[in-house]
């Protein structure tokens, strides 16, 4: 991950990383803009065994796919709710057998613009199920990577680590509710 940052030129500009969970498994979720959005995360979060939720079409694509397959990720169908729910429940496992930390881009997609999407409030339900801190952060920067790379610009990156949600904050609250917390 460190690697791609530095071919791609990504100078990361980061705040907020004193925030995070110094140990245990945690829930980590974060908006959406770019394919190179968990390679950046990665690069921050390598101790922490990470795994991400990913759509199923990338298990298909060059180098991602089998790359996705050594870090845990788990293929999440958006078409079908009983099927995606098989991926969270897989999720709460991993993080109960103490595997990797989870991270999850609720928006379910990129959908382009400087503006935060709707979530999909069923990945809440790992935090719920597993009492685990949900880590919250944005990325910002990562859409310009490449139009500044065929420039020979570098392109700064923004990471921000905007808090960290305990499960006593959280307790009896919904999916939905932490959703919107």
């Amino acid at each position: 991950a460190q690697l791609v940052l530095s071919v791609l030129r990504m100078r990361m500009h980061t705040r907020g990383l004193e925030k995070l969970p110094k140990d245990g498994r945690f829930l980590l979720v974060c908006n959406h803009i770019n394919d190179l959005d968990p390679v950046v995360l990665l690069a921050y979060f390598k101790k922490k065994e990470l795994a991400f939720i990913s759509k199923q079409e990338n298990r298909d694509r060059f180098i991602i796919g089998p790359a996705m397959h050594k870090i845990l990720c788990q293929r999440i169908n958006r078409e079908n709710d009983r099927e995606a729910l098989k991926t969270i429940l897989k999720c709460i496992d991993i993080i109960k057998k103490d595997e990797a930390s989870i991270a999850v881009f609720p928006e379910g997609g990129i959908r382009g613009g400087n503006v935060l999407h709707p979530f999909r409030h069923g990945v809440f339900k790992i935090a719920l199920r597993t009492q685990v801190p949900v880590v919250v952060c944005t990325l910002w920067g990562t859409q310009d990577v490449f139009h500044n790379g065929l420039r020979l610009k570098p392109t700064d990156v923004q990471f921000h680590v905007l808090g960290v949600v305990q499960p006593d904050v959280y307790k009896g609250m919904t999916a939905v509710e932490l959703g919107h917390l």
